[in-house]
């Protein structure tokens, strides 16, 4: 049974040193650890080169983002052959049992049965990382005795794919750059199977600060990202059709709604990127890459 790591990383040299000691550490030893470079100009490229155990850094020639990263990683770590792929960003920090304890409840629900397994993601007091609850299923108790609770969609934080899945799936899609990505991918699989947060798997994720994503308070310098939350999102709505297409019409109207009556400033500029990445959104019909 080969068991890959792999890691997406831009610009954050000393966050994943950090991941990448921690993954070299785990009682259950990885067979390699995939290192995607996003094109890093902080000295991570020239870092990784330096490296030989088991990590096989990949340098990209463009920032693919999360979602091209993810979607290079997990091929590649496809097509050498390896049964599980656990896939998480620079800045997760494993427990030394993170893996193992994943790896053992596949076994009681049995691996044919699962779409994916991800890890129960705190902050670094260890209080939950508000970013990364994953969406709980409807029925999410019938392994709970186990140590298991069933999910829906997960973030990209440490989780796993048997390669089955991959085969079955295809891959993230890369034209989504980032923003939605994961929680696009994992309800893809969770249609179709159940999937699990294993609570045993213990991540930390060294983030500044445990706060969720905002556009209404978010930094005026970073906005430009939220054009790719309101495009995304279109694009997973329009699966459900008129009704999701409407759906998603009301959620951007309200966010235009608050961002005026809520935001201390940048209010034009914030309406603007939504409203961009609305329209942009309406026909924004990427197609999901399958491996061969």
């Amino acid at each position: 049974m080969k068991i890959c790591a792999v890691v997406v990383t831009y610009n954050r040299l000393e966050l994943l040193k950090g991941t990448i000691e921690k993954l070299l550490t785990q009682s259950r030893k990885l067979d390699e650890i995939i290192i995607i470079d996003n094109k890093c100009t902080d000295g991570t490229s020239e870092y990784l080169k330096t490296i030989e155990d088991k990590v096989t850094p990949v340098f990209l020639d463009e920032n693919l983002g999360g979602a091209g990263g993810f979607n290079k990683g997990i091929k590649i770590a496809y097509e050498k052959g390896h049964d599980y792929i656990w896939i998480m960003d620079d800045d997760t920090f494993a427990t030394e049992t993170a893996l193992e304890n994943m790896l053992n409840k596949f076994n009681i629900v049995g691996k044919e049965n699962i779409g994916f397994m991800c890890s129960n993601v705190l902050f670094k007091d260890d209080k939950a990382c508000v970013m990364n609850v994953p969406t709980v299923d409807s029925v999410w108790n019938d392994y709970v005795t186990e140590g298991l609770v069933k999910v829906k969609n997960a973030s990209f934080v440490s989780i796993m794919f048997p390669r089955e899945r991959v085969k079955e799936f295809g891959l993230p899609i890369k034209e989504f750059f980032i923003w939605g990505d994961d929680t696009e991918y994992t309800l893809r699989i969770s249609e179709k199977y159940a999937s699990y947060m294993s609570i045993d798997s213990i991540v930390h994720h060294h983030m500044k600060e445990n706060v969720g994503v905002d556009i209404i308070n978010g930094d005026t310098a970073r906005i430009g990202r939220y054009f790719y939350e309101y495009r995304n999102k279109f694009y997973m709505n329009k699966k459900r059709g008129l009704r999701g297409a409407i759906a998603h019409t009301k959620y951007t109207i309200k966010s235009i709604l608050n961002i005026l009556s809520k935001s201390k400033d940048g209010k034009g500029k914030k309406i603007k990127v939504v409203l961009n990445g609305y329209f942009k959104g309406i026909t924004f019909n990427p197609k999901v890459e399958h491996v061969n």
